[in-house]
């Protein structure tokens, strides 16, 4: 995962108002090859100061943004559209359980950020290695596990499913939140509506990515 902080003037109106929101990253490429966007989700947002952090997961130069985050220095010039609809949390709710790969991590860590200090949270995430794993700050009460995919790609080990699985959840007075690989979000999502009888309404499930397809959009 590689931080990059996003400095500008327009950021000074921009207004984003839910954690989880992202923005349309369209960064360099080499020659007259054709400009191309990538959804990122947006980390920190300081409008006062026209600032924005965005996350990158590396994943080699397989992609053009993975391989513009690899190599990028302080000064370069990249645009950004949005911003996108994010998590509207509901204050009603006591417990949330949130479900996630890498790529999620942005999200769930400023989603834990804005729960109120009544809350509960239970929070998987699959990284690829122990030094893979970021501190989560939350007012609420949090409990964590971390997953670890090793060699393979984080989200597709079926791991996450499992643990969800065979653990107790809350799920009275629950909202869940699914992201990150296609494959993995669907199977939790057949599996909390079918098998647990959850509410649709308290379901939000997000298929970020799917592995071996580029710039994948869920249209779930």
């Amino acid at each position: 995962m590689r931080r990059f902080r996003v400095a500008g003037d327009a950021l000074r109106t921009l207004e984003l108002d839910e954690p989880a929101q992202w923005m349309k990253v369209f960064v360099p490429r080499a020659g007259d090859q054709p400009t191309v966007g990538r959804a990122y989700t947006v980390r920190n947002f300081d409008p006062s100061h026209g600032r924005m952090d965005l996350d990158f997961v590396l994943h080699g130069d397989t992609g053009p943004a993975s391989r513009w985050a690899a190599h990028a220095w302080p000064g370069e010039q990249i645009i950004i559209a949005g911003p996108g609809r994010g998590y509207p949390v509901d204050p009603t709710m006591r417990n949330h359980l949130l479900i996630g790969d890498a790529t999620s991590l942005p999200a769930i860590a400023a989603i834990l950020e804005v729960l109120p200090k009544t809350a509960e949270a239970v929070v998987f995430v699959e990284v690829a290695t122990p030094e893979e794993e970021q501190p989560l700050m939350s007012c609420a009460s949090v409990e964590r596990t971390w997953l670890h995919s090793g060699k393979e790609w984080p989200g597709t080990t079926g791991r996450l499913e499992l643990a969800v699985q065979n653990v107790a959840l809350p799920l009275d007075d629950c909202s869940v939140w699914v992201a990150g690989e296609s494959l993995m979000v669907r199977s939790l999502r057949s599996w909390f509506l079918a098998d647990q009888r959850l509410s649709r309404s308290r379901l939000h499930a997000k298929g970020y990515w799917k592995l071996g397809v580029a710039d994948h959009r869920d249209r779930d």
